[in-house]
């Protein structure tokens, strides 16, 4: 009775679910290796007989997965599992080099990044997030990620210039902390990250991140809405010191979290 209802349910999964699956196992398996190529949907729907919709939504789900990718005219290839690595929550409070950089070095990759910075009010929308008056000027700046060439993300954060104005560290991308990430910036005028928080959005991406990232129909983002809070030297009050919006294509990232038990 029992394997009878089991067959009936494996009846229920949609085709283009058990095909996905199949072919999962076979990447996992080391069947079909990085590289090689993947079925196409005219093979998928003679060997499965099902239609030419059934085997490009299976192709297409195990795109959403990052374990095959599609080569315009030529057909579509198991991927290189190597995703950028996002650790937390240690990864804040340590190193010098920016988070992308740490981040990067972890899957094995060469990372590289645009960026562009400008002077500008806060929007309501970063006066909340850094605890400021609307109106008042922050440092903003875009970020677009690379990995060997491939976009991995891309983010907007803003700095209170009621903090950094004047300091060596007012631009975020100039003078001797140019490279350097939060921690290493911030201390350098006596304050030290405490506390960071991140609120995780999965959506689906804007035509804008869609064209930026190259993200293919069927992957979605993950929007991380980050506030970095710091300390004076000599204080003990919380401050926000940095708030960003960063994106994320789910194909592209990995999230790991160390949580230590409260002392």
């Amino acid at each position: 009775m029992a394997r009878g209802n089991g067959e009936a349910a494996a009846r229920k999964v949609p085709a283009y679910v058990r095909i996905a699956s199949e072919l999962r196992e076979k990447i996992k398996a080391g069947t079909l290796s990085a590289e090689d190529p993947v079925p196409s949907a005219a093979a998928i729907c003679d060997k499965y007989d099902v239609s030419m919709i059934t085997a490009k939504s299976a192709l297409n789900l195990l795109r959403t997965e990052g374990l095959v990718y599609g080569i315009p005219g030529k057909g579509t290839y198991v991927a290189r599992i190597r995703k950028m690595i996002r650790t937390a929550p240690h990864r804040y409070f340590e190193g010098r080099a920016r988070t992308y950089v740490h981040e990067a070095e972890r899957a094995g990759l060469v990372p590289e990044a645009e960026h562009e910075s400008r002077i500008m009010d806060a929007s309501d929308w970063v006066a909340q997030r850094l605890d400021i008056a609307p109106g008042e000027p922050v440092m903003t700046t875009d970020y677009r990620v690379f990995a060997e060439g491939r976009p991995m993300s891309m983010s907007t954060s803003w700095e209170p210039l009621s903090i950094t104005s004047g300091t060596l560290i007012e631009h975020p991308h100039e003078g001797e902390h140019a490279e350097s990430g939060l921690n290493a910036r911030f201390a350098a005028i006596g304050w030290t990250i405490a506390q960071v928080e991140e609120h995780l959005i999965f959506r689906v991406p804007t035509p804008e991140e869609t064209a930026a990232l190259i993200i293919p129909d069927g992957v979605q983002v993950i929007e991380i809405r980050q506030t970095v809070r710091a300390i004076q030297d000599g204080t003990d009050n919380l401050v926000p010191v940095e708030g960003a919006d960063i994106v994320i294509p789910t194909d592209r990232y990995e999230l790991r979290y160390l949580m230590d038990r409260p002392s």
